[in-house]
């Protein structure tokens, strides 16, 4: 454990990071990360050290705070802020009740600026060119009434930084954008903005495709994309809304809301 540091719970392993909550000397609650038991180290840990830099460079605008980055008995780690609010995901598995529709879109106006100025952040060198590459429902928290964190940077590329070591990258299904489900492209901000188009209408309708394996939803997304048409079923929610939502998930790249920047202003209208 990072000096100081006490382990209140082990929040899971994924597919890249060993994740806990821990309790620094400050009574702070952090979130510990560690190269997951599965990964090879070098893959693992180039994965902690972009996080880490790309932290370090956004210095907490829309992520998590970098608190520390080093080796202890156990091998490398990062130690991070917990991010504030909840995650997207209790809106899907019902543990948290259906978001109404003004705090549905109160959560969507909110996290289409944070994408946005997370997409727009720069330094005195530029553009640091941060693309998250797996906006999902688990890596998105709202804390009402407008913080928005992005969290696992897993799959994250930067202007500093090589691309994500894992070249079949393609995020989460079914918010993955068609092309990544292919494999044809890198994740980029087009994709992220698809993502998020993707994860918003997952928690205001259900279900947005037919198919319920990964297997299944690999394909539908691949061939024919998410069922857009289904943010019809929310006719509380204003028709410019609806109607940005369902432009930003397009199968065909072109036809597409163009940038984060574009969908934030569509939905904020």
């Amino acid at each position: 454990m990072p000096a100081g540091s006490v382990l209140l719970e082990r929040l899971g392993v994924g597919s890249v990071f060993e994740v806990a909550l821990v309790r620094d000397e400050g009574g702070r609650e952090l979130i510990l990360k560690r190269v997951a038991p599965q990964v090879a180290q070098v893959t693992g840990k180039g994965a902690l050290n972009r996080e880490r830099d790309i932290l370090r460079a956004a210095s907490g605008v829309h992520l998590p705070e970098l608190v520390d980055a080093g080796d202890d008995a156990a091998g490398q780690f990062l130690l991070q802020t917990k991010a504030p609010g909840t995650t997207l995901r209790a809106w899907l598995d019902g543990s948290t009740p259906r978001l109404d529709t003004a705090r549905w879109l109160a959560m969507a106006q909110a996290a289409s600026r944070a994408l946005a100025a997370l997409h727009a952040l720069r330094d005195a060198a530029g553009d640091l060119a941060i693309v998250h590459g797996d906006v999902s429902p688990d890596n998105l928290f709202f804390g009402e009434p407008s913080a928005v964190t992005f969290v696992d940077l897993s799959n994250a590329t930067w202007r500093g930084g090589p691309w994500p070591v894992s070249p079949a990258a393609r995020g989460t299904l079914p918010y993955a954008a068609p092309e990544l489900a292919r494999n044809e492209v890198p994740p980029t901000g087009e994709s992220d903005t698809y993502a998020l188009a993707a994860t918003l209408l997952a928690v205001a309708v259900g279900p947005i495709t037919r198919a319920s394996t990964e297997a299944g939803r690999l394909f539908e997304v691949a061939s024919s994309g998410v069922l857009r048409e289904r943010i019809e079923e929310r006719p509380d929610l204003p028709k410019h809304v609806r109607r940005a939502i369902f432009d930003a998930l397009a199968f065909e790249r072109i036809a597409r809301v163009a940038s984060s920047h574009e969908l934030a202003e569509r939905l904020n209208r």
